[in-house]
């Protein structure tokens, strides 16, 4: 996808190359299109950025991506992979974002010329999939099938990057090497630009899209709710149904600078990540870099995972508005017992996520990764 897309990936993956620019590499991108309707714009950036690279495949043109970028994102390269090949071959180091038929097809030919493949897991839920029922389960093993058959079979040797614990537990299962396998979960978040605050009101925020894969579903409910303080960070297409629904104790921000976020996020208490299913996220994350205690949708694998690092961090629960409620209501009372127990206790858990999640920590792993992914490939 463009860097315009603006979604989880597109972040990661410009935040990575610029993590190699500034290790001495030359990096170009490969942006491999954008649904119609919205603006590429030249972006300024620090590496080679080649925006909708791939427009000779059907796939990766905008009103198909507009139907479906998903999907279509998936397919490109199943017909046009020479093409493909031929317009980065060039490289000597190759980091494909997402498990797609473009890194099967391009990639094992790379990997059988001896450059070096590292695979990234950004967005992907084959894990979640695999965990589901009997149809899930199926479409699970067709797209293993399709995408790992013939680089396992042929003992392709590539490093594979993954946000959380559950697609490490998945390659394991398709019998992929472990010691190729890395948990780092990647995001650009650093924990000495946020802030922590004993605040006396008790809050709880939002962060994210206001779109119904980030369940926005359980905003609707929560607004209902006259005694909590809610704040809403965020825009989509969801904006003018909250601002109609929205109570007396609900401020809906919308989009705003980054100065306001960490201040709004540094007076709260308690982030909801509600969302269906991330592979990570860099909400909870800031979340963490600021104190506040998370609540998270069980079925979403990158918060869950974040959650069960340390039992401090917060919990994961059925995703229903009760249950979210429930457990808000629980940390309230917390708070109002001891505000001076509570402030220690959030100055703990943003001490103890800095050090597994803070970007100076996994651009070290990633750079780690890296490097050796290229001497295995210069053996």
């Amino acid at each position: 996808m463009n860097l315009e897309f603006a979604g989880g990936g597109e972040a990661n993956a410009r935040d990575i190359a610029e993590l190699f620019v500034r290790q001495g590499y030359d990096v170009t991108l490969f942006g491999a299109g954008i649904p119609k309707g919205y603006e590429t714009k030249a972006g300024k950036y620090s590496f080679n950025y080649v925006p909708d690279a791939f427009t000779f495949d059907i796939m990766a043109t905008g009103p198909v991506l507009k139907i479906s970028h998903i999907l279509s994102m998936g397919l490109i390269g199943i017909y046009t992979y020479n093409r493909i090949y031929e317009k980065i071959k060039d490289f000597d180091v190759y980091y494909f974002v997402s498990p797609t038929l473009l890194f099967r097809n391009v990639g094992y030919r790379l990997m059988k010329e001896g450059k070096t493949v590292v695979l990234g897991n950004h967005g992907t839920y084959f894990e979640v999939l695999d965990m589901y029922g009997f149809a899930s389960k199926a479409y699970s093993k067709i797209l293993t099938t399709m995408i790992f058959h013939k680089l396992l079979k042929n003992r392709m040797k590539f490093y594979i990057h993954v946000q959380n614990k559950y697609q490490a537990q998945y390659y394991e299962k398709i019998k992929c090497d472990r010691s190729y396998i890395r948990e780092i979960p990647y995001n650009n978040v650093k924990f000495n630009g946020y802030k922590c605050l004993d605040n006396d009101n008790f809050s709880v925020v939002y962060l994210g899209r206001l779109m119904e894969s980030k369940g926005v579903d359980m905003l609707l409910e929560l607004e209902k709710k006259a005694d909590i303080n809610l704040h809403i960070i965020g825009k989509g297409p969801y904006m003018e149904k909250l601002q109609q629904m929205k109570n007396q104790n609900t401020i809906i921000h919308g989009y705003v600078s980054s100065e306001e976020k960490i201040k709004l996020l540094a007076e709260s208490d308690v982030m909801i990540v509600p969302s269906i299913n991330e592979s990570l996220s860099i909400s909870a994350i800031e979340g963490l870099a600021s104190g506040l205690y998370l609540i998270v949708s069980s079925t979403s694998m990158g918060p869950r995972y974040i959650v069960r690092q340390d039992n401090i961090f917060g919990v994961a629960v059925p995703r229903n508005p009760k249950n979210f409620i429930k457990e808000i209501e629980r940390i309230k009372i917390i708070k109002e017992r001891s505000k001076t127990d509570f402030y220690r206790e959030k100055m703990l858990r943003r001490e103890i996520a800095s050090k597994m999640f803070d970007a100076d920590v996994v651009d070290k792993e990633l750079i780690e990764l890296f490097n050796d992914a290229i001497k295995d490939s210069n053996r």
